[in-house]
């Protein structure tokens, strides 16, 4: 009798199991081909469209203010209803990254042809990882506001002492960037200092390289370069800016054109915990 309960309960507990996976299995399947047609002919996959674009652009605003366009590439209304989807692009203007990272123009494209984001969850759930290839543009403003905001400012001006810095202002000359201030040492006249740089990309960073300046000693640029380097524009933001999922950004490429700071990478928001 034991013998025949313990066999019962492990054919019961094998089942039980058993249908977890087929629906696990079936959660992440998309619909057939009746459904896909018979859905965009009745216009369901435009509707859902614009509910997912909306929900998802409402959830941006929350994490990185500014201005949204988003467009998906779906398999289907029933399937995007779900949150699954084949791509995801988005467009962005005159954002702001917890009032320390300013972006005037951001394009993002999802490389997977398969993702699976439960976007009418509060927060929103990712049950994949959604891999993002990301355009960046930024002004001299932009740059101005993103080196120099004020925890960055305090942040330079403790590590020179007896040294007074007027806040700086970044330009972009002859594909450079270039840093203009004034100096103001003890007993003395306040200097004009100027700096201008390269950019490079160095261990998934942006790098100031190949310095050139004038006002001051090499030494003092020299630390002043340290200390930007090291307060990297994307290292001291906190960029995990969905809730429950950490994200990774890696830099690629750097540009400087046209007065503008370029930079291209990869974007990944991982599958939420």
């Amino acid at each position: 009798m034991k013998l025949y309960k313990i066999g019962l309960v492990s054919v019961i507990a094998v089942m039980l199991g058993f249908s977890q996976l087929c629906f696990a299995a079936e959660e992440y399947k998309t619909a057939n081909a009746f459904v896909r047609i018979t859905t965009n002919m009745l216009g369901y996959n435009f509707i859902a469209k614009k509910v997912a674009q909306s929900a998802m652009k409402k959830s941006l605003k929350k994490c990185v203010a500014g201005d949204y366009k988003i467009k998906f590439d779906s398999f289907s209304g029933v399937d995007l209803k779900k949150g699954i989807f084949r791509g995801l692009d988005i467009d962005g203007k005159n954002l702001s990254v917890e009032n320390e990272l300013y972006i005037s123009q951001l394009h993002m494209a999802t490389t997977s042809d398969f993702n699976y984001v439960d976007y009418r969850s509060e927060p929103m759930v990712f049950k994949t990882d959604v891999p993002l290839a990301y355009e960046v543009e930024m002004t001299e403003a932009d740059l101005d506001k993103t080196l120099f905001s004020e925890e960055a400012f305090d942040t330079i001006s403790r590590f020179i002492p007896l040294v007074t810095i007027e806040k700086p202002s970044v330009k972009i000359v002859n594909d450079k960037i270039r840093i203009n201030s004034s100096l103001k040492f003890p007993f003395a006249k306040s200097i004009k200092f100027s700096m201008s740089s390269s950019l490079k990309v160095e261990n998934g960073k942006i790098i100031m390289s190949d310095v050139e300046s004038s006002g001051s000693s090499r030494d003092f640029a020299g630390k002043l370069v340290n200390l930007i380097n090291k307060q990297n524009m994307l290292d001291n933001i906190n960029l995990n800016i969905f809730e429950n999922t950490d994200t990774v950004v890696q830099v690629q490429n750097v540009n400087l054109k046209d007065k503008k700071l370029y930079i291209t990478g990869q974007f990944l928001i991982k599958k939420s915990n």
